[in-house]
């Protein structure tokens, strides 16, 4: 296929598409706001799973408030001043559930960076792709334009030696701005494309761009694109986020298992009386399951089948998509091809028929007109097509993190 090669788009400094995709990833403020987000996973997760802080005790226990020795903490033999220290110890189970859970939250996290990379990848492209057709079609429109007022000044001057029509005269100066019209139209969509790249990759967008990669092949077979839909940037997050809710399902069934402590307090009783040292441990006991830790194992638990449902319908939904594009890329190529193997030659020809016809005065101002209509028709349908199957392409270039790194 030629449409990948424009002539006058190649030099040194030409801004390849695969260019514009690193470029916006490089300086794409979502991605710095997602790296921050794994970052601060990851920081949670060094607390994960830790015993927590040890507690420090200090009062008195036995004071009397009646009596000579009231208030004393030194006259009565039971009065003790304690200090001690006192750790809890969170069963087994539930500190591994707290690791595995922020391991999965980390996941979640760096898949939800991924997902974006890949749809910043797939957008920036999209806009290199819709602003090469543009430049695709005002380049073709630039071309006929000289044809067009030469047969305006055709017929200008066969109006002047009597042999024209003051009819077709007008039409030919009307054709002139049509033709002046569709290369405004055309200008204005360069610039709207040029626009919109440049939300990506910023004043890089006013490069010249190299020519196009090879659109008329599908990034990967049909087999291995729908072979990969778990892989596919829509459904990135979904596996994480699953394992996150079975990782809150484990945390909320760990609290069933009692945590306990131990308390180790050294009391100072009156300088007549003997020091102590007391030792205890203490064992939570989750007697009320029924109303406490079985209800939130319930809910864990449906938010996990939430997810999962979810991902299903995700799942069947990108499918669809995916396939979807894959009839929009094959459809779009076959109308180029076809568009560049017949019709578009074909036009050519009438056209460059029509003109040596109409300066030989053997067809009139009309047929030269209809000619040159279909023409730029034809190049407009042309850079449409283009556009359509960029986009398709695209689209299934930039479903897997492979080649894109965020």
């Amino acid at each position: 296929m030629s449409l990948w090669l424009v002539s006058n788009l190649s030099f040194a400094e030409s801004l390849t598409l695969d260019a514009a995709v690193k470029v916006a990833i490089e300086r794409a403020p979502q991605l710095r706001a997602e790296a921050a987000a794994v970052e601060a996973a990851q920081s949670a997760a060094i607390a994960a799973g830790r015993l927590p802080d040890p507690e420090l005790m200090i009062g008195a226990t036995n004071v009397p408030i009646e009596g000579e020795d009231a208030w004393s903490l030194e006259r009565d033999f039971m009065t003790m001043r304690e200090i001690g220290v006192m750790q809890s110890f969170p069963s087994r189970s539930k500190l591994g559930s707290q690791r595995e859970r922020a391991g999965a939250a980390i996941e979640v996290a760096r898949a939800r960076k991924q997902q974006s990379a890949l749809e910043i990848a797939r957008s920036t492209a999209e806009a290199w792709i819709a602003l090469y057709s543009a430049q695709v079609v005002l380049e073709k429109l630039q071309q006929l334009r000289p044809e067009v007022q030469l047969q305006a000044d055709s017929a200008r001057a066969a109006l002047r030696s009597g042999k024209g029509t003051t009819v077709d005269a007008l039409a030919a100066e009307a054709a002139i701005s049509d033709v002046d019209d569709e290369i405004l139209q055309a200008t204005r969509d360069l610039h709207a494309m040029r626009a919109e790249l440049s939300r990506w990759i910023g004043d890089d967008a006013s490069r010249t761009l190299a020519h196009s990669p090879a659109l008329d092949r599908l990034p990967a077979t049909r087999n291995d694109l729908l072979g990969s839909i778990h892989n596919h940037a829509p459904l990135l997050a979904y596996d994480a986020q699953l394992a996150l809710a079975r990782a809150e399902v484990d945390l909320a069934k760990a609290e069933k298992r009692p945590d306990w402590s131990a308390q180790l307090s050294y009391a100072k009783r009156g300088d007549a009386f003997e020091d102590m040292v007391s030792l205890q441990f203490r064992v939570g006991l989750p007697v009320f399951s029924g109303s406490r830790q079985d209800p939130m194992i319930a809910a864990r638990y449906a938010e996990a089948r939430q997810v999962e449902a979810e991902r299903e319908a995700q799942l069947r939904m990108h499918v669809a998509e995916v396939e979807t594009r894959i009839a929009q890329w094959e459809a779009a190529r076959a109308r180029i091809d076809l568009l560049e193997r017949e019709r578009l030659p074909l036009a050519r020809q009438r056209s460059q028929a029509a003109l040596a016809g109409f300066a030989a005065t053997r067809l009139p101002l009309t047929s030269l007109l209809d000619a040159h209509t279909t023409e730029i028709k034809l190049q407009r349908e042309y850079a449409e097509l283009l556009r359509d199957l960029g986009s398709a392409w695209a689209y299934l270039r930039y479903q897997v993190v492979e080649g894109v790194q965020p």
